[in-house]
């Protein structure tokens, strides 16, 4: 991806310019879930071109368990294969890293095959139940699932930022 992409924070009260990105990226239960959540989540960032084009974005949330969990990253059609989910994501891993998360989460569809790609080339990694079971206890682990997988057969993935080897 060339130069000139620029990652930055959006507030909430700026984000109507970025629907156009989910519209392009989404359909049925997930575009309509990924508008309601744009309008609410706590952290969005968005990808901007030179000239200040918004052409991709990422939406993040600290969970109460002290996890991460990427809803949704999103890049125009146009910009596609060109690093900018690749660079919102590490920017996602890094707001994360920094405000002490160990584990981030996110779900994808087990037909989505690029969205898979992307997240295990940043090292995450498929996990089960039992694992957040173990991690965070069951009831705990069910809130967080109810929390994270938007339909059901979503795949569940975990990227550890941290050497805390146990339930924060």
């Amino acid at each position: 991806m060339g130069p000139g992409i620029e990652i930055t924070d959006v507030p909430i009260g700026e984000r109507g310019g970025l629907f156009h990105i989910l519209d392009e990226s989404f359909e049925g239960l997930y575009l309509w879930h990924a508008r309601r959540t744009l309008q609410s989540i706590e952290v969005v960032h968005v990808a901007r071109t030179a000239t200040g084009e918004a052409v991709g974005l990422i939406m993040l949330k600290v969970l109460p368990e002290g996890a991460g969990y990427v809803f949704y990253v999103a890049v125009a059609q146009r910009f596609r294969r060109r690093g900018v989910g690749g660079k919102l994501l590490d920017d996602g891993i890094s707001y994360f890293s920094g405000n002490g998360i160990q584990d981030v989460y996110a779900s994808v569809e087990e037909e989505n095959d690029e969205s898979k790609e992307l997240f295990v080339s940043r090292g995450f990694q498929r996990v089960g139940k039992s694992e957040l079971n173990e991690r965070y206890g069951r009831v705990r682990a069910l809130l967080m699932r109810r929390e994270m997988v938007v339909v059901w057969g979503e795949v569940l993935l975990v990227k550890r930022l941290g050497g805390a080897d146990h339930a924060p």
